[in-house]
């Protein structure tokens, strides 16, 4: 996923960042706390002094953000997945629009890790649940459960005995669960966009957000990024509408009301996704796909035409594609971020549609995330920098084969920037790749640093051990972990086993603890300079002068360099010529459009000042919000949060939390 709100305050939302082959049955849903000999012990925990026992829920020790007690080393779980585990999963669901609710069963087929467990653990939020069923023996009883109380941030456990207490022995377990289930109107991890919302204005529509632990909010599900499973699905809508899921759709469905998919691919929960809405279906080839609203979809194929050149030439450095299919799904402006990794169906805002591809690099990174992320997959949120630092590493590389590298480095190098501009206002645990999260929202860690920092990271081993050896590591290291979930502290064990002991006299330890545990940023980090942003610094210098420059040559990256390295004042004539001579008012690319409004709002500019209506009624994107609502409450915070209230209705909800925490509402 791109990257979000600090993301977003750097103003530089053209670098993409929230927000990506059938697996063995060994393979499927391995769980890192059993596989990794972590099911008793928090090593977390360990290191704090505690004596956390998950297993059995011995010497629990709250702090001031580890509130409640978790099984396994993910803290924003209450799943047993170390005991018991789900490796399927079958959705029966009913798409209500007019009561804004899925409703349904999960049905879970189940695997004992622990031979004695009891009970089968899931994790909900705000799910109103109505029956449980359990196969016994190949029949179905009607079971029991228990809800725990509700925590802020992680919901509630769901807790179903499995043994059959009729039995003779009372000692039979359940081989599935059924849960009957509805989700609430509020649903942090499902938008219902009303039509007047959707580009055909008709139609209402759908869409999930279950990144970082949204999918309890829509399903009853063990919601660690530790585990993966399969799931088949059925789906009823509106026989209008279209029906998808992060799963192997049919091409181009016929719309008859009654959808059906699967995945054969393990998947962790976080990458759970369904949509529904009036959606035509443009075929790139035979395993790439992009849907659209009917009025988006021809400018939403001629922008991302070059998705197949990606996927060739990611495949040729970084070995096969490991999905079906890799279709693009063009959602409603109301989308907070600009893409979802979501497999075999990649969640993409239409905000980066800019008629001249400029804004692409969006389109590599949810890609890139079919590698990483999607296939090699972070076991906690603590870790997220192993899926956005190698997704955000392996993007550069696509765009440098795709489009050249001076584009490349431009890209890099403005990453780099923000970054440094953004880092200190983060406190030290923030700026750790691996860092303490503990039982904090998960949100709170979507900054530059799991994005850019662990990019950087990735760009100094290449740097220190040559871009031929470095692509051999990271190929077979998306082989070697395929379908599986790591932690840091297992990347750090297998990149020195496998690449640094190997060239010790290159890259060293020591170097390679400070970027991963230490704060701020290494002297070691590559800087790039590209001679094209030398340009454009004498290019500004000359127009402030008053000299004429020729701006239409200019790429996207060397116009936003420009516009963020203008003197903090201008007079309203340097404004008009600038506007004039760019055409800023009236660009269609986003990314310009919210840094020139910057300006325009800091300098009282009236000509572009009828183009915040754009951004704020007309997107929920927080990339190009909160930059705009920023600038707006620096000037005038009664009517920023008279504008907020106005928009509020269209937002999704993550935009609302975001947006009010920003205005102080």
């Amino acid at each position: 996923m791109d990257n979000k709100l600090f993301y977003a305050l750097a103003w530089l939302p053209v670098v993409a960042l929230a927000a990506c082959s059938p697996a063995s049955e060994q393979q499927n849903g391995q769980d890192a706390a059993s596989d990794s000999g972590y099911a008793q012990t928090d090593k977390s925990a360990a290191q704090r002094g505690q004596t956390i026992q998950h297993g059995d829920y011995q010497s629990f020790e709250p702090t001031e953000h580890y509130r409640v007690q978790t099984p396994t080393i993910d803290l924003h779980s209450f799943a047993n997945s170390n005991q018991v585990r789900a490796p399927h999963l079958h959705l029966d669901l009913e798409v209500d629009f007019e009561a804004k609710q899925l409703r349904g069963y999960a049905e879970y087929t189940l695997e004992y890790i622990d031979t004695s467990a009891s009970y089968f653990i899931v994790d909900t939020y705000d799910l109103t649940i109505d029956q449980v069923e359990t196969k016994i023996a190949g029949e179905w009883h009607e079971g029991s459960f228990r809800a725990g109380e509700k925590d802020p941030v992680l919901g509630s456990a769901l807790t179903i005995p499995l043994k059959d207490i009729h039995s003779s022995d009372g000692q039979q377990r359940a081989e599935k669960v059924r849960i009957h289930y509805a989700s609430s109107p509020e649903a942090t991890g499902l938008d219902w966009v009303d039509p007047a919302g959707t580009a055909g204005g008709e139609h209402p529509f759908l869409y999930s957000q279950s990144q970082p632990h949204y999918a309890r909010t829509w399903v009853p599900i063990q919601d660690t990024a530790a585990s993966r499973l399969t799931f088949s699905a059925r789906l009823q809508t509106p026989t209008d509408l279209v029906g998808l899921m992060g799963a192997n759709n049919p091409p181009n469905p016929e719309r008859t009301g009654v959808y059906e998919m699967q995945t054969e691919q393990a998947i962790p929960p976080y990458l759970m996704a369904i949509a529904v809405g009036d959606l035509d279906f443009y075929a790139l080839n035979d395993r790439m796909a992009i849907y659209a609203e009917p009025s988006v979809l021809q400018s939403a194929v001629e922008e991302f035409t070059y998705t197949t050149d990606m996927m060739d030439v990611t495949e040729a450095m970084f070995g096969p594609y490991a999905w079906d299919r890799y279709d693009q799904l063009i959602l409603p402006p109301s989308f907070p971020f600009g893409g979802m990794e979501n497999p075999q169906l990649a969640y993409i805002t239409p905000t980066v549609i800019a008629g001249d591809q400029s804004l692409v690099s969006l389109i590599a990174h949810e890609l890139a995330h079919s590698w990483s992320g999607n296939l090699v997959t972070n076991a906690t949120w603590r870790d997220l920098w192993l899926n956005e630092g190698f997704t955000s590493y392996v993007q550069n590389r696509i765009m440098e084969a795709v489009y050249g590298e001076e584009r490349a480095l431009m890209e890099r190098m403005l990453s780099d920037q923000s970054l440094a501009n953004s880092i200190g206002d983060l406190d030290e645990r923030q700026q750790v790749l691996h860092l303490e999260l503990e039982q904090r929202d998960p949100e709170t860690i979507f900054t530059r640093v799991p994005y850019d920092k662990a990019a950087a990271f990735l760009f100094f081993l290449e740097d220190r051990v040559g871009r031929d050896t470095f692509d051999a590591f990271v190929r077979q290291y998306f082989a070697d972990f395929a379908f599986k979930s790591l932690d840091t502290l297992e990347f750090e064990e297998y990149l020195y086993a496998n690449l640094i002991d190997e060239h010790s006299d290159k890259v060293s330890r020591d170097e390679v603890k400070e970027w991963l545990f230490e704060p701020g940023l290494p002297d070691t980090m590559v800087r790039v300079e590209v001679d094209a942003f030398d340009r454009v610094d004498e290019a500004r210098q000359a127009w402030l002068d008053g000299e004429e420059v020729e701006f239409q040559a200019w790429s996207i990256h060397e116009r936003l360099y420009f516009l963020r390295h203008l003197p903090q004042e201008m007079s309203d004539e340097e404004l008009a010529r600038l506007d004039d001579e760019l055409e800023l008012t009236a660009t269609r690319n986003n990314s310009v459009l919210t840094a020139w409004l910057g300006i325009a709002i800091r300098h009282e500019y009236e000509p572009a000042l009828h183009r915040v209506d754009d951004i704020v009624f007309g997107m929920g994107r927080l990339a190009y919000l909160v930059p705009v609502y920023a600038a707006i409450n620096e000037a005038d915070p009664e009517h920023a949060r008279a504008l907020y209230e106005q928009a509020r209705p269209a937002y999704h909800q993550l935009t609302r939390d975001s947006i009010e925490s920003m205005l102080g509402l």
